[in-house]
């Protein structure tokens, strides 16, 4: 848990350090589709037999692009943009703009194009989402978002498919006392100019 804090916290200041020039500046379009769980995200990792998944549903459009590169662009520091709209049980917008770290170093690549990424930042609900509610017994418009992704693709292809955990909180109260919801998303991620 304290290092999830720290991440999160050091992450907005990656984005403004110095770099080196940067190999892939392409801008990203993702596009996934998921359902929600009543879990904490601790099980889609420790128990994931155990995931409960409820009557509601994800369709997010998120657009990146990089700012930053670091370690011979194995790391990339990109800004994300996210619009979800939630429908099933609850039926709400939600905008989110996370900042993230992208890992690009993987010894398959030449076979497998592969990243995995952890994003962190502000989230916004057009309106409470009830079953927040339901499950946290609160919440509010303003909370916490982060995700943790992996990608893999083609290495000749400007295509990826995208696996997500997407996540919604209090960020240990920081954002709020009660809320949050996460929910397991896959989707196609394009790299274009």
């Amino acid at each position: 848990m304290r290092t999830l804090r720290r991440i999160a916290l050091a992450l907005p200041l990656a984005a403004v350090l110095p770099t080196a020039a940067a190999a892939d500046d392409a801008w990203k379009l993702t596009v996934l589709a998921g359902q929600s769980t009543s879990n904490v995200w601790e099980d889609f990792f420790l128990e994931p037999g155990s995931l409960d998944f409820v009557d509601a549903y994800l369709l997010i459009g998120a657009l990146a692009k990089p700012l930053r590169h670091y370690l011979d662009d194995r790391l990339a520091i990109e800004l994300e943009g996210q619009a979800v709209r939630h429908f099933g049980q609850q039926r709400h917008w939600e905008v989110n703009l996370p900042v993230v770290a992208r890992w690009h170093a993987f010894p398959w690549n030449r076979h497998v194009r592969t990243s995995a990424a952890f994003g962190v930042g502000p989230s916004w609900a057009s309106r409470v989402p009830v079953l927040e509610v339901k499950h946290k017994g609160g919440s509010e418009q303003w909370l916490f978002h982060w995700f943790m992704e992996v990608t893999l693709g083609h290495p000749n292809t400007d295509w990826d498919v995208s696996l997500r955990l997407h996540h919604r909180s209090t960020a240990w109260g920081m954002a709020g006392g009660k809320g949050g919801m996460d929910s397991l998303v896959l989707g196609v991620r394009r790299s274009f100019d």
